[in-house]
């Protein structure tokens, strides 16, 4: 087994998100989303990148890969040398690793090993509870998974409970024989996470027979913080959704539908969408018909909306129902009462019914960002509508109320996104307006500019670009040149020369 030597090494991420469960509700507490490793600069929100590996991708590791990893593992569990250097060795392995890729591979191999069980248990255990690398960690919980769960499920529902780890926990905890007590622990897991994690539990929960977890996943399990769309269709599926639309359904699972079918409709999300849906035809006449004297809610607009979409193509018996139910007046009062809202969810809906409808807006947004300046996408839609009279004042009120002297602290490799951007995110959103209206809100391009958020610099770019250098004020070229001469990323400064030749800027 391995000898513990826990000074001066980082917190682990096990401990750090033990420490940070909440003991009165789903989730972690606060700062427990940012793991021990996180960088400031890290592009992908957690277990995203391995997301969009296994939907997007569906590709391996390079064989070498597989090779070098197993090496490090072969060498940490057969290590009995005084030192850690082969534990260390195997943590670079996987830093820049990207385990899912590899999972599968990998597993197999050490299976065909002949490695001693107990020592990869025991490492395994090691690096799911100790490790500081979240790629590390991953291989942990991978290795665990080769044995049953009822050894370690605590570790692993505690891992399970962050985005990041939440599919490989889910594969290591099914690794018992107790199907009722894998899916408990499951469906608690689903319910507990909102984002990634939440994705991959209810596609492994959507076969099961319990009713409980069908009407669930069909009333709220299907709702996350990526894209309804990845799970609309399995919760159509599951829920069996066009046969509780033919019962009578109550008005929460109206809402649901509304939103299954306002995701299922999108084109080109995700996944199959309503091409995937054998009962979706079905399943919205059945809809529409409830919605002829129960649509009552933007939510149902939206629904009808989406589907008349769908049904212009593929079932235009349908059109002639959306239509009367999409023209009356009840959308635009609906609308402007949800402005009114101070619910973000509720008001996020009725300024999509405003875009929508026609229905202005500004003033609504407006208010929200004296609220809160650094709400970045009430400044975007704000400058949407803006125009010749009163893109002056959002801009005089972008400049009073965001901190631009923060903003422009100096260029970095920084890409812009995470929590500690929240100011360089809501100047991100001004910018691209900006472009319709040359020569106004320099001091905005400016900032952006000196940003050391790369979005920042590029956005700045391509506002200037998109204002001829006819149009730029007192100034602006002196600030390029600055720009240019300090700046650290050379995609970058080639598109400042090519800003100051007068060249096309992409």
């Amino acid at each position: 087994m391995f000898r513990r030597h826990q000074k001066g090494r980082p917190i682990s991420i096990f401990d750090h998100l033990r420490a940070h469960v909440r003991e009165d509700g789903p989730g972690l507490r606060e700062g427990g989303e940012t793991l021990p490793d996180e960088g400031t600069g890290r592009m992908w929100a957690p277990g995203a990148q391995d997301g969009v590996l296994i939907y997007h991708w569906r590709g391996s590791a390079e064989p070498a890969e597989v090779d070098r990893v197993l090496a490090a593992v072969t060498a940490a569990t057969g290590s009995d040398q005084e030192s850690e250097q082969e534990y260390d060795a195997l943590v670079d392995a996987v830093r820049e690793a990207r385990m899912i890729s590899m999972v599968d591979d990998l597993l197999d191999r050490v299976r065909e090993s002949g490695l001693p069980p107990a020592e990869v248990y025991g490492l395994g255990h090691r690096l799911a509870t100790e490790a500081h690398d979240r790629e590390a960690v991953k291989l942990g919980i991978a290795l665990l998974g080769l044995f049953s769960a009822g050894h370690h499920r605590d570790e692993l529902m505690t891992l399970a409970r962050h985005d990041e780890f939440t599919i490989f926990a889910m594969v290591a905890l099914a690794n018992r024989d107790d199907e009722a007590a894998v899916e408990a622990d499951l469906w608690a897991l689903a319910r507990d996470v909102r984002g990634w994690g939440r994705i991959h539990l209810v596609e492994r929960l959507a076969s099961t027979a319990d009713p409980l977890i069908r009407d669930w996943i069909l009333r709220e399990g299907f709702r996350n913080d990526v894209m309804n769309e990845y799970l609309a269709g399995v919760a159509a599926r599951a829920g069996d959704l066009a046969g509780r639309l033919a019962d009578a359904p109550d008005d929460d699972l109206l809402i649901a539908a509304a939103d299954i079918f306002d995701a299922l409709c999108e084109d080109g999300g995700p996944t199959q969408g309503m091409a995937g849906y054998d009962d979706g035809e079905r399943a919205a006449g059945l809809f529409l018909g409830h919605m002829a004297d129960r649509a009552d809610d933007l939510r149902h607009y939206f629904a009808v909306r989406s589907i008349r979409t769908y049904a212009a193509d593929h079932w235009p018996h349908l059109e002639p129902g959306c239509a009367e139910i999409l023209e009356r007046p009840l959308w635009s009062d609906l609308a402007r009462l949800g402005l009114t809202a101070t619910d973000d969810g509720e008001f996020n809906r009725a300024a999509r019914a405003c875009r929508l409808l026609g229905v202005p807006a500004l003033r609504a947004h407006l208010s929200r960002v004296r609220r809160d300046p650094l709400a970045a996408h009430h400044w975007a839609f704000a400058l949407k509508e803006a125009d010749e009279d009163t893109v002056g004042e959002i801009v005089e009120l972008a400049v009073s109320l965001l901190p631009l002297d923060e903003i422009a602290s100096g260029p970095t490799e920084e890409s812009g996104l995470g929590p500690g951007f929240r100011p360089h995110l809501s100047l991100d959103a001004c910018l691209p307006a900006l472009g319709r209206w040359p020569g106004v809100g320099w001091p905005l391009v400016a900032a952006g500019l000196a940003s050391p958020a790369v979005s920042n610099r590029n956005t700045a770019i391509r506002t200037l670009a998109a204002w001829d250098g006819e149009h730029w004020p007192a100034g602006a070229r002196d600030a390029v040149v600055r720009a240019a001469a300090r700046e650290p990323v050379a995609e970058v400064r080639e598109r400042l020369a090519m800003l100051l030749d007068g060249q096309p800027v992409e």
